[in-house]
């Protein structure tokens, strides 16, 4: 994914193309809003302009998240290691990094999904948790879907073919589409155990 974006993409094409990616992601993030109003039983009070705003936001901030866990996951690796040939660095310094990326992203991931479920639905008193059952399906989702679509775009990947220049900004739509998929399942479970709890109450 990385390769496509920096190999396909030129100048002026490139720059398009990300801006037009961030505005459908952030209807993309606007949609996922009005999603989770919906399983959690909730109407919209913020102004259109409002939640137009907070899904702006919530687009870099999760965007920026995303692909450093990407990057941690699918990249770092191989980078550290030809990093360490070249700098001399100790191998006990390449070992160490290599332990920590997989914490490290499920971090990041796990951080964007406590974002869009804190700052995305209207809810009223929602209270920040680092960790709930949704969250956690939402991150394991993420991670299967991750590796599954890089496997995918090892052995079959047309996009480049297909789409010239912006095939990379296709496949990151695709991907943060999947990921966003994984937001929407971690938040319907977060939804229906906090209505069980409230029925027990």
């Amino acid at each position: 994914m990385a390769s496509d974006l920096s190999t396909n993409a030129s100048g002026g094409k490139l720059t398009l193309g990300i801006l037009f990616a961030l505005w459908s992601v952030s209807g993309g993030i606007s949609s996922i809003i009005s999603a989770l109003n919906s399983v959690n039983h909730v109407r919209e009070s913020r102004s259109w302009l409002k939640v137009r705003a907070i899904a702006l936001g919530l687009t870099l901030l999760i965007t920026v998240l995303l692909l450093a866990a990407l990057f941690l996951v699918l990249v770092s690796s191989d980078f550290v290691g030809w990093l360490g040939t070249r700098l001399g660095l100790q191998p006990i310094v390449v070992l160490v990094w290599k332990a920590i990326q997989w914490p490290a992203s499920i971090f990041f991931v796990a951080i964007s999904s406590l974002l869009i479920y804190r700052f995305g639905p209207d809810l009223k008193g929602r209270h920040w948790h680092w960790m709930t059952p949704g969250t956690a399906f939402g991150l394991l989702v993420w991670l299967a879907a991750s590796l599954g679509f890089r496997m995918y775009l090892h052995f079959s990947n047309h996009y480049s073919a297909t789409y010239g220049s912006l095939g990379g900004v296709m496949i990151l739509l695709l991907w943060l589409y999947i990921s966003g998929l994984a937001y929407l399942l971690g938040g319907t479970i977060n939804a229906e155990i906090q209505r069980a709890a409230m029925r027990v109450l």
